[in-house]
C-alpha cells in the first residue's frame, strides 16, 4: 500500500516537474523571439505581406529601411516611400489584340488597374489565376477598367491566350506605353484614380487584401 502510495507521488511530483520545465522553455522561447512591428512611409502599421510587398514594389532601388530596436526588444520597420504613388500617370495609348485602341484619355473617370507582363515570365503566369480571381471579385463593376499591357506582338498573344487564361483586356505591342511608366521588374501591378494618379505600385502581390482595399475606395471616391 505504501508503495503504492510512494509511486503515485513520484508520478505526479514528475508530471509537475516536466510541466515546468515545459513552461520555462515555452517562456524562454517567447522571451528571446523579439516582436517585430511594420510601418509604411507615413507610419501606419502595415501587415508583414504588406512590408514584403512594398519592400519588393521597386526592389531593384536601394533600400532605405529604417529598422528600430526598442528597449524591450521589439524591432520596429519603417519602410520608405514608394516614389510612383501620387504621381500622375503618364499619357498613353495601346492597341488590343482585337484591334481597339485604348487611350489614356478614355480612361479618365474610371479607375484602372494595370498589368505588366510578357509570354514567359514565370512570376507572371503564377499571379494570372489570382488576377483573374481579383478581377471576378468586381464583375458587376463597369466603373473599373482591367488592362494588361506586353510587349510581346498581338499574334503571339493570342497563342498564349488559347492555352492561358488571363481574363484582363489585353494590349500587345505596348512597349512604348509600357516605359513611359517607367518601371524595371516584372510583373507590375498598378492602380491608377479616376483622376489619373497612380494610388497603388507593386510587383509581385502577398497582401491581396491591401490591393482589394485600394480599389474598392478609389471606387467609392
Amino acid at each position: 500500500m505504501r508503495l503504492a502510495s510512494n509511486r503515485r507521488a513520484t508520478r505526479l511530483f514528475m508530471i509537475a516537474v516536466s510541466a515546468v520545465i515545459f513552461c520555462s522553455t515555452a517562456f524562454a522561447q517567447q522571451k528571446s523571439t523579439p516582436k517585430e512591428l511594420f510601418y509604411d512611409s507615413d507610419g501606419n502599421e502595415v501587415s508583414n505581406n504588406e512590408f514584403v510587398d512594398i519592400r519588393m514594389a521597386n526592389f531593384h532601388y536601394p533600400d532605405k529601411t529604417i529598422v528600430k530596436k526598442l528597449e524591450d526588444g521589439t524591432v520596429e520597420f519603417r519602410l520608405q516611400k514608394i516614389p510612383q504613388e501620387g504621381a500622375q500617370a503618364p499619357v498613353f495609348s495601346v492597341k488590343t489584340i482585337d484591334g481597339e485602341t485604348i487611350t489614356s484619355g478614355d480612361l479618365k473617370g474610371k479607375v484602372v488597374v494595370l498589368s505588366f507582363w510578357f509570354i514567359g515570365c514565370p512570376a507572371c503566369m503564377e499571379m494570372e489565376p489570382q488576377l483573374n480571381a481579383f478581377k471576378a471579385k468586381f464583375a458587376a463593376n463597369n466603373d473599373v477598367i482591367f488592362l494588361a499591357m506586353t510587349a510581346d506582338p498581338a499574334a503571339n498573344v493570342r497563342k498564349y491566350l488559347a492555352k492561358e487564361r488571363f481574363d484582363y483586356i489585353q494590349a500587345a505591342d505596348a512597349k512604348a506605353a509600357m516605359e513611359s511608366f517607367v518601371f524595371g521588374v516584372y510583373p507590375k501591378n498598378i492602380v491608377i484614380d479616376r483622376a489619373g494618379t497612380i494610388v497603388y505600385w507593386r510587383s509581385t502581390i502577398k497582401a491581396w487584401d491591401k490591393f482589394e482595399s485600394v480599389v474598392r475606395r478609389e471606387l467609392a471616391g
